[in-house]
């Protein structure tokens, strides 16, 4: 299958779908009239476009254009944030909310809606009936590194198809083949990425922003994913669930690309520490077993402690220190293992309750520990 690269350096609607539309016929994709689409975008959390955390509503915007100007109407969006985030907030702070709103579209969470079992390696899985039942589903990815990862594409996106329950299981079975065995039962028609801005270092939410000008069109999720990997000066086979794909013949090793070059748009992305994550004295420990959801909690609650008065003495007095001239140690998954480093250790989330009981760790509980519970238990009663 063909992969298609195009140069765009803005977010402008019109030089997008310009590009779309040409890329579209670079692949020999034919949009036929009067199907049913949906598009899932990574809204991963409340977050604004210009964070580059999200999809770019405007790369979704110029999708609907194409779209309706091919003669398709029955277009929904449909997304599920992280564990434990509200899917309306994230769809308003995103943009989403209002997008959908002026293009009409329907645009609603995993929660709402029918759900279809199907079965996949592990048993049975529900998922949203409107992925199967669409004429065309697109997986619209952002470009990001990953602390987990190492990237997060198109088929990494499609974790957003499933319940809460099941993604923390798949962290539980290690994410990576439990991300193409997913792939194996549900793929999109469509893969468009957006990778005008996209995201280094600490992806998939704390990265910096970065210029990569592309977009990324084809029909093979992990044929796009190599190519978007080496756009990002990463070698595809050092990507776990990416070599995994390959040597189950989910697509070609070497894809066919057409449209602009892609030496002239490369790129060295700078990768996210797959030991911890670390902000000032702060270390969030890695753990293949873990969901990103407990450390999304820790960092709203930080945000929530800053604003809120509150909040200020006991930040000051017992964060603040550690994080600047001491060590905080945050543990997190199950099986969670003893850091290398001294500090004050933080188990975060039910996963970790064991383990607090055991050595005598400050301990967080929830699944993922709500704002307020991070709040109370880490900076009152640690």
């Amino acid at each position: 299958m063909t992969v298609c690269i195009k140069k765009v350096c803005e977010y402008n609607i019109a030089k997008i779908q310009q590009s779309l539309h040409q890329s579209l016929e670079l692949i020999n994709f034919k949009l036929i009239p009067g199907k049913k689409a949906v598009l899932k975008p990574n809204i991963v959390m409340p977050a604004r476009p210009s964070t580059s955390i999200v999809t770019h509503p405007a790369i979704v915007e110029a999708t609907i254009n194409l779209l309706r100007d091919a003669g398709i109407f029955d277009i929904s969006i449909v997304e599920e944030p992280a564990i434990g985030l509200d899917v309306r907030e994230s769809f308003q702070v995103s943009g989403y909310a209002e997008l959908a709103k002026r293009m009409g579209v329907h645009i609603y969470g995993f929660e709402t809606g029918e759900k279809t079992e199907i079965e996949w390696q592990y048993g049975k899985l529900k998922i949203p009936r409107i992925f199967l039942d669409a004429d065309l589903y697109i997986n619209l990815p952002k470009i990001k590194t990953h602390g987990y990862t190492t990237v997060t594409l198109s088929i990494k996106n499609q974790k957003g198809l499933v319940s809460s329950q099941i993604k923390k299981y798949i962290h539980t079975l290690g994410l990576h083949v439990p991300l193409i065995e997913l792939a194996k039962v549900i793929s999109p028609h469509l893969i468009i990425m957006d990778g005008i801005c996209a995201m280094e270092g600490e992806g998939p939410t704390q990265g910096k922003s970065k210029k990569l000008n592309a977009l990324i069109v084809g029909t093979n999720m992990l044929e796009c994913d190599i190519v978007a990997s080496r756009l990002m000066g990463i070698d595809p086979y050092k990507v776990a669930h990416l070599a995994y794909g390959i040597s189950e013949g989910l697509g070609e090793k070497e894809p066919v690309i057409t449209g602009d070059s892609i030496l002239s748009l490369t790129k060295q992305f700078v990768p996210a520490n797959l030991e911890y994550g670390r902000k000032l004295n702060v270390y969030a420990w890695r753990n293949p077993a873990a969901c990103s959801s407990c450390m999304d909690s820790f960092h709203q609650a930080i945000k929530e402690a800053v604003l809120n008065p509150e909040w200020w003495l006991p930040f000051v007095s017992r964060f603040a220190w550690y994080a600047l001239f001491g060590r905080i140690n945050i543990l997190q998954g199950k099986n969670a293992s003893i850091p290398p480093l001294s500090g004050w250790n933080v188990c975060f989330g039910t996963c970790t309750r064991k383990l607090s009981k055991e050595k005598g760790f400050a301990y967080v509980p929830g699944c993922p520990p709500v704002v307020h519970d991070v709040l109370r238990y880490f900076f009152s009663n640690g």
